[in-house]
């Protein structure tokens, strides 16, 4: 999304509404694949006697991951308020500000920092996910289900050499 402020900047001061549309790329966060929604923007921006663009709005969109107990796909709701001001013919590299150039501001930067920041810790398909551990809790005697499972847990290998040290 992409806003002129060419009016703005010849009357600074005075506050434009906007409304629009931002596509976010997918970010890897940990390992983990985070896709989202085309996000909407909307609020209002005024600019300064400095050339500085303030917009003041809100960013909403899905995202979706896998569910972090059973990796089934799960999407979470964001809806982040934002306030921050675009300064004239910065570092567009800086990570610590946004900046423009000519007469259009640009969301993607602060599409991207917005939605990321408003992420969940975790992912969950479903509040009362159980995750992959449904399985095992059919049956409530752990070592039965290994008994049926052998070599399965992580600590295979070591329950064979504890094994061949009783026979010796």
């Amino acid at each position: 999304m992409k806003l002129n402020v060419s009016d703005a900047l010849h009357n600074p001061g005075q506050e434009y509404a906007f409304h629009g549309e931002q596509a976010i790329a997918p970010v890897d966060i940990g390992g983990e694949t985070v896709t989202f929604d085309t996000a909407v923007l909307q609020g209002a921006f005024f600019t300064d006697d400095d050339g500085g663009v303030t917009v003041d709005g809100k960013l909403t969109t899905v995202a979706h991951a896998q569910c972090a107990n059973c990796l089934e796909p799960a999407s979470t709701d964001i809806e982040a308020p934002f306030h921050e001001t675009f300064v004239r013919g910065g570092d567009p590299n800086d990570d610590e500000i946004f900046s423009y150039e000519g007469y259009q501001v640009e969301f993607d930067k602060l599409a991207m920092s917005y939605a990321v920041m408003s992420l969940p810790i975790r992912f969950l398909c479903k509040e009362d996910c159980a995750g992959l551990g449904e399985t095992i809790a059919v049956d409530s005697d752990y070592n039965s289900c290994q008994k049926e499972l052998p070599g399965q847990h992580p600590f295979a290998a070591l329950q064979q050499l504890l094994t061949k040290d009783e026979e010796v």
